[in-house]
């Protein structure tokens, strides 16, 4: 985060910078995660603030991994689940109905 930031920011503007929907960060204002300052019809963050609730509650490797990683770790032999298309899965029904198995 820039050293510009302005004394008080909008829940809109920090969630901006954070990189977070504006109602993930007014649940953690509501759940007391981040310190906000409440007036009525206006809710103001510090950026200390800020950056202390994202110190604390967001995790460094989120940057690192796609979003995608685990679908493509996950391709590889299973132990069961969900078949990867329905093709696959008539075709391992035809294999069992052959074998006898079912």
């Amino acid at each position: 985060m820039s050293e510009t930031l302005p004394r008080y920011m909008t829940v809109a503007a920090a969630a901006s910078i954070a990189g977070l929907h504006i109602d993930t960060l007014r649940k953690a204002i509501r759940e007391g995660r981040l310190e906000a300052y409440r007036r009525p019809r206006a809710t103001r963050v510090t950026p200390e603030a800020l950056r202390a609730y994202m110190d604390l509650y967001l995790c460094p490797a989120k940057d690192q991994i796609g979003h995608f990683w685990n679908s493509i770790e996950g391709r590889g032999a299973s132990s069961g689940g969900r078949a990867e298309s329905a093709s696959e899965a008539r075709r391992v029904l035809r294999m069992k109905r052959a074998l006898g198995a079912l």
